[in-house]
């Protein structure tokens, strides 16, 4: 069994237990308690400097919302520019989706109908592909993804 000895080392002279031994002078004892009985701060605390980029320095105040500028300033300002919209457009997209499930009613009611185990095994497999079209295709990922932008 290993035994630990949980005294400080001395790393100077190398012995466990040193520090007990040697004698500390008063004066050290009184420092080590003072600092020990500082205590500090929670949190940090923000002090501002007073530089261009804060906003005391601006004429600001701290906590006011910044007026903004009324729509004939910005006209006038970049009276030269046009303000271009863009509108998205997923009508492909929902055209292909209904589409597709157009399809898949069709093909359910056929399967609904026939006797043939040739055709019914062939209509399965044409409905799930056409399913597997639809989850992946009928979700706004895709849409987004599909969208046409103008």
């Amino acid at each position: 069994m290993i035994r630990v000895d949980a005294r400080p080392m001395d790393y100077v002279s190398g012995i466990r237990g040193a520090q007990d031994k040697k004698e500390v002078p008063q004066e050290q004892k009184e420092v080590k308690a003072a600092k020990n009985n500082v205590r500090k701060p929670d949190m940090d605390q923000y002090i501002p400097e007073k530089g261009s980029d804060s906003p005391e320095a601006d004429g600001k105040k701290v906590g006011q919302p910044e007026a903004k500028p009324d729509g004939d300033n910005l006209k006038n300002k970049d009276s030269g520019k046009k303000t271009e919209k863009c509108t998205g457009n997923t009508d492909k997209v929902d055209r292909e989706i209904e589409k597709l499930k157009k399809r898949k009613k069709e093909l359910e009611s056929q399967l609904r109908t026939v006797e043939d185990e040739g055709k019914r095994k062939s209509l399965e497999s044409q409905l799930a592909q056409v399913e597997r079209e639809l989850r992946q295709k009928d979700n706004d990922g895709y849409r987004r993804q599909h969208t046409v932008f103008s």
